[in-house]
């Protein structure tokens, strides 16, 4: 009893707790209803006079040109949210008293629910009244730059929008935080980057975007701290250091994605000093130079910004020019006057600006002149002083008088090996031995001209440009610093200057210039370079002329007749470089008392021997006669005097070679003085004779060379760029060491009938496998097997691993291109493979193999007898199921098939399908391009429709010939070509249709060939219909050539055959009833349509063909 008597009351307790007290708590609800609703009421009161207090204390912040906080915001929007709510709740609760008869008759259950509301209610006003205390109520807003605001005023060329794209594309990359932007000054860097600044605020990229214009040099770094503090609405305190206001930033920064935007640096700025860490935030930089972009700050993608197109210029010129240019007598003039504006932004707009609605003839004209001839005037001071600024900033010791020396020469196209001539006459490079480190130094330099957008990239590595503004700049400078005189290519120079700046000139330089008679004697005491172009035959040159210019170091005549050199010559004690390229030339023995003469260069001149007075220059180091191709004579024993000899140049020159003969007097030169040669490290030669080849004639001195051995080549197409060998040998025992040391150093080689050598790797260089080869072509060679056999190697290597192309030409014993497995490394690099003429090969490649070829762009087999696929299994008897990976090509752009009678298809890896885990859903999508040529001879159709080859860039496609082929492609395979742009298929005579659809589901033809531009059907028996289906559509088609296609059924409608021919160029003929039908032109059951959609809106027309013809 005692147990029970303490533990009941503990019970009833707790059910009291639980059962009384919480129905006494609801019953509350029912009997404080009217309390409830007061309070309310009275709260709603007090927070209203609050949120009043509050938006006036807002609207004050506003005027003042504040933010106001997000917090206080947010602290309104709520306000307003719950007074809405509660008064929606006060009428629930007068509604709910008219439906009860006023209070008469209450409804307990909808009193006790507005009441439980009413309470939550109060509770919600209650707590936002107390938060009513902000900790910032409001913050400096950043000011919005005047130029943010989208303007009609940019102008949004192809040229510049293709750059703001990138940049977009960086800025929205993770991994880039510092990007930079270079060109010269005008050409509008900073217009482009606050259109940047503007795409990334519009898609709220980052959650600020800061700019800061003009840094440019000595940067201020306190402005550009309180700058960017102010524009992120940081009060940064005018008595804080650099490296406070550093910290504040960095702290502001690090929470935040931000872009800052820093315009025209001129020089390498503390980034961590301003408080604009690497990683904090992603930093978008502009500049002149791209060296200062790259190595000091570090930027990781640098985007150049180059003059604008003669299109763009116009455009912006015209727009800024006004209607003026409309008039035809002045537009004329205003076009040449665009033009000479160079394509420069600044000088477009200032040019046009200044000339805007003006309507007299007479001032475009003026306009003109003064452009016409670069100076400081008022017109052009602005890119004066641009480019003035660039030149200023060139740091190196030989920058400017190299960024001189290219603007004076005054060409569009300035090539190295010109100016390596001029630099080493003019001892421009110190501490530097060899010809070899003077090409290494003036390519270097010319890299740092073209990181400060002073020089632009020639057509390839043999030459550079420079922009025509930036040379009359040079012109400029060279005559106000240097006292040199020089004239614009094809300009006039009406007089020669007083002699008191001809005495105190340095340089002289005319090229293709119109010039007065020459002085007889030129007098200029201090000339170190003389260069004279002349397009006229009947210039001569005083024969007193070079008398009094004793100092000259470099002379260039280009592009003259000189029957006999003037005897002044032989004053020019001092020359180092001498040029007479193009040149009609007599007798030059003359020159063989230059004896100082470093350059001797007669490139591409008329002249018939070399005599032996040139065997005196025994101080030259370089040679160049290439394109001499009438030298018929070298004197015996010119080339070998001349010990000092570094660089001899005979391509495409003399080959008249004798060979050493004991107690025989030679009468022309012989290959065995280049044994002489000791510092011979360059060499451009063509010996047509392997059998007069010396022993280990070439020394592993070469650094450079260019040799031919046989008579097979020919010396055009040779890149000057790579160290190219080409070697038809008649003897296996030719191919010496010398030889055997050059094609393992070779970039560019070329073998013909190579005796007694089956593999070229394992028999020329099973060692090193050909590292530094970048091109291989092989022809006429009847014993080759295999390219490379690798089967039995003792562990796997890297063959081929940077080649570039492969040509095999007339290999009648090749079996196999790769015979065996090759490492991943290996033909990383190949792009082109070329096969013609050997009739053994059944296939270009392995699946394996061809796995390594990520860079091939094209493939072009013609001429095999056997070849029946281009990409083989190891196996041909490997049928599995089990799923592969698919033969991706992605960088394929070219296909070409001619004369392979026994070709069955790209591939045929069994006739089985083989099933790939995912690809079929990659393949709808579109994914891939694949390219299948099936076969139907004695067995089923065989597809690759399952994906083991995909083309995902396959612009073109040629099959010819090819006699085994009855289809193309199934219509999905079809419908992967998204990229192909011409399709061309002739003489397959046993070709019945194009795209087949011999499977359920394939009937239907649309979304094939939308990029198609040009379809060439051509001699084609057994074509029947293109397709099989209800529709296809040619989207993109310009032209379409149909050409003997006797069995091709309906094609072109009676009444469309006419539109069709007036709309668009289609060739036809051979072709079923001459393109018409005899079938009714209207569409009817059974029937479909091939509708092409012509290029630019042209009207459509449409091709009837049943499922049955086309």
């Amino acid at each position: 009893m005692e147990f029970l008597s303490a533990f009941v009351p503990g019970i009833v307790g707790k059910l009291f707790e639980l059962t009384v007290q919480p129905v006494v708590r609801q019953a509350g609800y029912i009997f404080h209803h009217k309390r409830n609703l007061k309070n309310l009421e009275s709260q709603l009161e007090n927070l209203g006079t609050s949120r009043n207090q509050v938006q006036h204390t807002v609207n004050e912040v506003k005027r003042k040109g504040r933010n106001v906080d997000i917090d206080v915001e947010k602290w309104l929007t709520r306000v307003d949210e719950i007074t809405a709510e509660a008064k929606e709740l006060l009428k629930d609760e007068q509604a709910a008293k008219a439906r009860c008869l006023h209070g008469w008759c209450p409804n307990l259950f909808l009193r006790y629910q507005l009441c439980k509301k009413t309470k939550k209610m109060v509770q919600g006003v209650l707590q936002l009244h107390a938060n009513k205390e902000f900790p910032r109520f409001s913050f400096k807003a950043p000011p919005q730059e005047i130029w943010s605001i989208p303007t009609e005023e940019y102008e949004a060329f192809e040229s510049r929008a293709a750059t703001v794209k990138k940049i977009m594309e960086e800025l929205r990359n993770p991994n880039t935080n510092m990007i930079g932007v270079y060109g010269i000054g005008g050409v509008g860097k900073t217009t482009l980057i606050k259109e940047v600044f503007r795409q990334a605020t519009k898609e709220e990229l980052f959650d600020d975007v800061v700019l800061v214009l003009d840094v440019k040099q000595n940067p201020d770094l306190e402005r550009i701290q309180k700058e960017i503090a102010e524009k992120l609405g940081l009060d940064v305190l005018e008595n804080q250091t650099i490296a406070g206001r550093a910290r504040i930033l960095c702290d502001r920064l690090r929470d935040t994605e931000i872009l800052v935007i820093l315009d025209d640096v001129w020089e390498r700025i503390d980034l961590e000093a301003l408080g604009l860490p690497r990683r904090v935030c992603k930093i978008l930089l502009t500049c002149r130079s791209r060296e200062i972009l790259s190595s000091e700050m570090r930027t990781q993608k640098e985007f150049g910004l180059h003059v604008l197109g003669e299109e763009e210029t116009w455009s912006l010129f015209e727009k800024m020019a006004g209607d003026a240019v409309k008039d035809p007598a002045i537009r004329t003039v205003a076009t040449e006057v665009a033009q000479k504006c160079g394509g420069l932004p600044v000088l477009v707009v200032t040019v046009a600006s200044a000339l805007r609605n003006r309507r007299t003839l007479h001032a475009w004209k003026d306009a003109l002149r003064r452009l016409k001839r670069f100076g400081k005037e008022e017109l052009t001071e602005k890119v004066y002083s641009a480019l003035g600024w660039s030149y200023d900033q060139l740091g190196y010791e030989e920058l400017k008088p190299l960024f001189l020396l290219c603007g004076i020469t005054g060409r569009n196209y300035i090539f190295l090996g010109d100016l390596l001539k001029y630099c080493i006459g003019f001892g421009l490079f110190k501490n530097i031995n060899t010809v070899e480190e003077a090409r290494n130094a003036l390519h270097s330099l010319v890299e740092k001209l073209k990181d400060a957008c002073l020089l632009l990239d020639g057509y390839d590595n043999t030459s550079v440009r420079m922009h025509d503004l930036v040379r009359d700049v040079a012109i400029s400078i060279a005559f106000r610093d240097k006292h040199i005189l020089s004239a614009a290519y094809g300009d006039e120079l009406k007089e020669w200057p007083d002699e008191g700046f001809l005495k105190n000139c340095s340089m002289i330089s005319f090229p293709c210039c119109n010039i007065p008679t020459l002085p007889e004697a030129l007098k200029c005491g201090e000339l170190k370079m003389f260069f004279l172009w002349s397009n006229d035959d009947s210039f001569e040159i005083p024969e007193r002329f070079f008398e009094e210019v004793k100092e000259l170091k470099v002379l260039d005549l280009t592009n003259l007749r000189i029957p006999s050199l003037p005897p002044s010559l032989q004053f020019l004690t001092s020359l180092q470089t001498l040029c007479l390229d193009l040149c009609v030339l007599g007798d030059i023995a003359l020159l063989g008392q230059l004896r100082n003469l470093e350059i001797l260069s007669l490139l591409e001149s008329q002249v018939k021997q070399l005599p032996k007075e040139i065997g005196q220059l025994s101080r030259l180091r370089l040679l160049d006669l290439s394109g001499c191709s009438e030298i018929e004579v070298i004197s015996p024993g010119v080339i070998s005097s001349l010990e000092r000899l570094e660089d001899l140049r005979m391509g495409n020159s003399f080959n008249q070679w004798e060979e050493e003969g004991v107690n025989v007097e030679r009468s022309n030169a012989s290959l065995s003085e280049l044994k002489h040669l000791s510092r011979l490290s360059s060499l451009d030669i063509h010996i047509p004779d392997a059998n007069i080849l010396p022993e280990n004639l070439f020394s592993d001195k070469l650094e450079r060379y260019h040799i031919l051995v046989g008579d097979a080549w020919k010396w055009h197409g040779v890149d000057e760029t790579f160290n190219t060998l080409k070697l038809k040998l008649t003897a296996s025992n030719q191919l010496d060491g010398g030889l055997k040391m050059l094609l393992k150093r070779s970039e560019d080689l070329y073998f013909d009938v190579l005796e007694g050598v089956n593999n070229i790797v394992y028999h020329l260089d099973s060692e090193g496998l050909f590292q530094q080869l970048k091109h291989l072509h092989v022809q006429n060679n009847a014993e080759t097997t295999y390219i490379i056999n690798s089967v039995n190697w003792s562990y796997a290597h890297n063959a081929f691993p940077i080649l570039e192309s492969l040509f095999l030409d007339n290999l009648v014993s090749l079996e196999s291109v790769c015979y065996g497995q090759l490492t991943a490394e290996s033909f990383r690099q190949l792009r082109i493979i070329k096969v013609e003429s050997c009739h053994k090969l059944r296939n270009l490649f392995s699946f394996s193999v061809a796995r390594c070829f990520l860079q091939l762009q094209e493939i072009e087999v013609e001429n095999c007898e056997t070849m029946r696929e281009i990409v083989a299994e190891e196996r041909e008897d490997n049928f599995s199921d089990e799923a592969v990976d698919p033969l991706v090509f992605f960088q394929l752009r070219s296909l070409t098939f001619q004369c392979l009678p026994n070709l069955i298809g790209f591939s045929s890896k069994g006739s089985k399908p083989v099933v790939t885990a995912g690809l079929d859903e990659q393949l709808t999508n579109g994914e891939f391009n694949i390219i299948i040529l099936e076969n139907e001879i004695g067995r089923p159709v065989q597809r690759f429709m399952n994906g083991q080859v995909a083309f995902p860039s396959l612009t073109s496609l040629i099959v010819d010939q090819c006699d085994g082929l009855r289809f193309m492609f199934s219509s999905s395979m079809a419908r992967s070509l998204e990229q192909l742009k011409y399709l061309q298929i002739s003489r397959c005579h046993l070709m019945e249709e194009i795209v087949s659809t011999h499977e359920p589901g394939e009937e239907n033809a649309d979304n094939m060939f939308c990029k198609l531009e040009h379809l060439h059907l051509e001699d084609l028996p057994n074509l029947a219909r293109f397709c099989a289906g209800s529709y296809i559509e040619f989207p993109s088609l310009e032209r379409l050539d149909l050409r003997y296609c006797p069995k091709l059924g309906a094609f072109i409608s009676n009444n469309m055959s006419k539109e069709i021919t007036n709309s668009k160029e289609i060739e036809g003929k051979g072709s079923k009833d001459n393109f018409q039908t005899d079938k009714p032109s209207f569409l009817t059951k059974g029937e479909a349509y091939l509708c092409f959609s012509l290029y630019h809106h042209f009207n459509l027309f449409v091709f009837v063909f049943d499922r049955n013809g086309f």
